[in-house]
């Protein structure tokens, strides 16, 4: 009996046998951003308005709103920059300058444009998970505007205060 034990240990041995590993993982630091592509047109279906100055909201995107999703695991500040230049004709000439470009920020107060990068958004540390923030547009239009076909780009960018 003794042998055969001998032998079943001798078996079983290596499926006994154990090895351990360090494992280590580096996740770099990140800031992304996420928003649809699109087009940010206006609709000015009651042209011309009762009076001026009018102010027309954005009519292509859903419910009027632009949704940008941030994620970052940073810590530290960062911030959410909107540019919004002046809009000019395929020869360079000025169409609308871009302080006729209203937007706002989740449901805020209405700002201008200005055609520099704007701070709209600032947090400090990470995000759990995408954070989603609602831009919103609207033009506002003086009456002396020529006829054509307008489309307003806007450049949004994340940035990492050091």
């Amino acid at each position: 009996m003794r042998p055969w034990l001998a032998s079943l240990a001798l078996l079983l041995a290596p499926a006994l046998a154990q090895a351990t590993w360090i494992v280590q993982t580096l996740i770099p630091e990140t800031i992304a951003l996420r928003t649809p592509t699109t087009e940010i047109a206006f609709d000015l279906k009651d042209y011309p308005p009762k009076s001026f100055p009018a102010i027309y909201p954005a009519s292509n995107l859903e419910g009027g709103v632009l949704p940008v999703q941030v994620f970052s695991n940073a810590p530290g500040v960062w911030s959410l920059l909107l540019q919004i230049p002046d809009l000019k004709d395929p020869g360079g000439a000025l169409l609308l300058p871009a302080r006729q470009v209203l937007y706002r920020v989740n449901g805020g107060l209405w700002l201008r444009a200005d055609g520099t990068p704007q701070i709209v958004y600032t947090q400090a540390g990470p995000t759990a998970g995408w954070l989603e923030i609602r831009l919103e547009f609207a033009l506002e239009l003086l009456g002396n505007e020529r006829a054509g076909s307008y489309v307003v780009q806007a450049l949004v960018t994340a940035l990492r205060q050091p």
